[in-house]
């Protein structure tokens, strides 16, 4: 048995809890909370980031709920500033929790350490300036990484937010989220800007560019891409216009296109696979769809879970 946490992020949104077994989906819980963003998960701790809490800066905030014996989300916390605004990404080390605020561009250690990027894009509209999506353990423990859209850059740090080294994704791409290869020894980017993997080689905090495979070959039409996740020799994307999941294959450090499968939905924000599933949050249309991995190829499947601007899943 398995539980898993969808962020709903509408005013009157909140945690939707479901219980996963034998491949059989059943609704627990919904935890209500005003515009729930993303979600991480640490010893039995869910911790979770809100869109907007203080009305005078737009400042985000997070908080902090205990995980019971029965997966429920318990004993919420005060919440406290996310020292930005639009905070959409969080993960936590060691509990040490760290978040980014997009429209602030910076990075934040909580409660109060703060390092905040500067510059823009060639994107007229989407590279203004510095724009700061996705925060991340490196998988030795001992950096973290923070993508950053706004500058097509990947910046390690400390884990005290001492800025080590940057790495670049093609210019106009956008650098969103990020994926570790099983050894630790690759990072793939999806950039959101061009439907694209960037391959990196890691090596103690620095990364190395390596090369960048576009997913949408044949769509011309307005995309951006969302999502990346690994599964055994596969990588997978989420696409935002085309509305697919592209999947890749991994190949020494090179990848291979293989093909692009509609979700289900409009807008696929994020995407989990648990077992051979895969759940796939499609913000537009208000719906979770699930699709099976057969051979690693997403299948759509009829199962639907309704719940209003899904952006976000999370599994324990």
């Amino acid at each position: 048995m398995k539980h898993l946490y969808f962020c709903a992020c509408t005013e009157d949104g909140g945690i939707y809890h479901y219980i996963l077994e034998n491949e059989n989906v059943s609704f627990c819980e919904k935890v209500d909370l005003d515009k729930p963003m993303y979600i991480a998960i640490e010893d039995n701790k869910a911790y979770v980031i809100l869109k907007e809490t203080d009305k005078n800066t737009k400042f985000g905030g997070t908080l902090t709920f205990d995980i019971d014996e029965n997966g429920r989300l318990i004993n919420p916390t005060e919440i406290i500033s996310s020292q930005g605004i639009v905070p959409c990404h969080l993960s936590v080390v060691n509990g040490k929790v760290y978040t980014v605020n997009y429209l602030s561009g910076n990075v934040v250690k909580l409660p109060d350490t703060v390092s905040t990027h500067s510059g823009k894009g060639p994107h007229p509209t989407r590279q203004t300036e510095a724009h700061t999506h996705f925060v991340s353990p490196t998988p030795d423990g001992k950096y973290v990484l923070c993508t950053d859209l706004g500058i097509d850059s990947i910046f390690t740090y400390t884990l005290d937010l001492k800025q080590l080294s940057v790495a670049k994704v093609p210019e106009g791409y956008g650098a969103r989220h990020l994926a570790f290869s099983d050894d630790g020894k690759l990072v793939y980017c999806v950039n959101e800007l061009v439907s694209s993997v960037s391959v990196f080689d890691y090596d103690d905090g620095v990364l190395t560019y390596l090369n960048t495979y576009e997913c949408l070959p044949d769509f011309k039409e307005k995309n951006t891409a969302a999502a990346i996740r690994i599964k055994g020799k596969y990588l997978y994307i989420s696409n935002r216009g085309a509305e697919t999941i592209t999947r890749l294959e991994i190949c020494g450090k090179e990848l291979r296109l293989l093909e692009n499968t509609y979700c289900g939905g409009k807008n696929p924000r994020d995407f989990l696979i648990v077992d051979d599933l895969m759940f796939c949050t499609n913000e537009l249309t208000n719906d979770v769809t699930i699709l099976k991995l057969v051979d690693g190829k997403p299948v759509l499947t009829e199962q639907t879970l309704n719940m209003p601007n899904p952006l976000c899943v999370i599994s324990l």
